[in-house]
């Protein structure tokens, strides 16, 4: 993992990326492979910055086209600290988020070595509001007490609360997922498709899906989202070129089934009712206490998950599981298509 552009309490930090020497994600708006949600749904994204940022220098309108180009019908901009208003292109709807980023050397516990406190929470959907905004860490530095003042902030704002890569310089871990649920967060980034995400973990950190499930097994009713964190767009091959790490998008999304109207969208996301992606494609998601059914674009394996645990396994096109099958308090479905790109649905709640 490689160490922050910047470790101090300021709005510039460069999060999700593409890995270096890796094939260009669209340097341009031709020859774009789009994927297109299903019937009923829509497709999303609730990470991605602009040249507000002050760590991209794509502005605004660009970074939008760009979006629009492969598909997408609506996108949160998610600037440092900062609410993005842009007009949206014809064909996408552009929503008001900010990013809550929080950058500092140390905070209790104390960061491991070579890395950071990089505590970082979006507010999604916000209320109009263009003043720069600006955190006063007071005298504390606890972690879950700096996480919850965003969480609280995002409130505050009309927004909701989604903890962004977790994992990231390991900011966040369940005791402080669990406290954050309880404290109104709404979202958790299962998978922020950047290089340093560190969505995977390791033999001493848990997996960002792993995070979730002792989270929902303790009883928290936190969502999971797939984002890009996105910083650059027409100029990764530039980026590339003078041998810097190009932080490309369209590698994580949310599809959501909701009407084309931003307070639908909201609504939708609130209620659990979208799957997250990082590229493999729903056509059919129905989960109910005495049937599940998930359907997908081409053939993939299908894992029905209870309480952390994987209790059933199919390949093809299509699963249908009875949830009654299982004693469990929870359950969900992971899809993995023939490329290794995954499908989350959100947790049936059992009990």
């Amino acid at each position: 993992m490689r160490p922050p552009r910047m470790v101090v309490l300021v709005a510039c930090a460069a999060f999700g990326c593409d890995a270096a020497g890796a094939a260009p994600q669209g340097s341009g708006t031709s020859d774009v492979a789009v994927t297109r949600a299903a019937a009923g749904f829509l497709k999303g994204q609730l990470h991605a910055h602009t040249g507000n940022s002050g760590d991209s220098d794509t502005d605004p309108a660009e970074a939008a086209a760009w979006y629009a180009a492969r598909g997408y019908d609506f996108v949160v901009f998610t600037d440092h600290n900062v609410v993005t208003e842009v007009a949206a292109p014809p064909s996408m709807l552009v929503l008001r988020g900010v990013e809550l980023t929080q950058n500092l050397r140390t905070c209790d516990p104390a960061p491991e070595p070579g890395e950071a406190c990089l505590l970082h929470v979006s507010a999604l959907f916000v209320a109009p509001h263009r003043e720069r905004l600006r955190f006063t860490v007071g005298e504390g530095l606890r972690r879950v007490e700096l996480y919850g003042r965003a969480v609280d902030r995002a409130l505050a704002l009309g927004g909701i609360a989604q903890l962004d890569h977790p994992n990231f310089h390991h900011g966040a871990d369940v005791e402080i997922l669990l406290a954050l649920a309880a404290r109104g967060l709404t979202l958790l980034e299962v998978a922020n498709e950047a290089i340093d995400s560190d969505n995977g973990g390791d033999a001493r950190h848990a997996s960002t899906e792993a995070l979730w499930d002792a989270a929902l097994s303790r009883g928290a009713r936190v969502l999971g989202t797939a984002t890009d964190d996105a910083h650059h767009y027409g100029d990764a091959a530039r980026v590339r070129a003078r041998g810097g790490v190009a932080y490309t998008g369209d590698r994580g999304f949310v599809m959501v089934r909701a009407e084309r109207r931003p307070e639908a969208i909201r609504a939708a996301i609130a209620a659990g009712d979208f799957y997250a992606s990082t590229g493999a494609v729903l056509d059919r998601v129905e989960l109910g206490r005495e049937a599940i059914a998930v359907d997908a674009r081409e053939p993939c394996t299908f894992e029905v998950i209870a309480d952390g645990r994987v209790v059933a396994t199919t390949r093809g096109r299509a699963l249908r599981h009875d949830p009654r099958a299982a004693a469990a308090a929870w359950m969900r479905v992971r899809v993995t298509d023939a490329a290794g790109r995954r499908a989350f649905t959100q947790p049936l709640w059992l009990r």
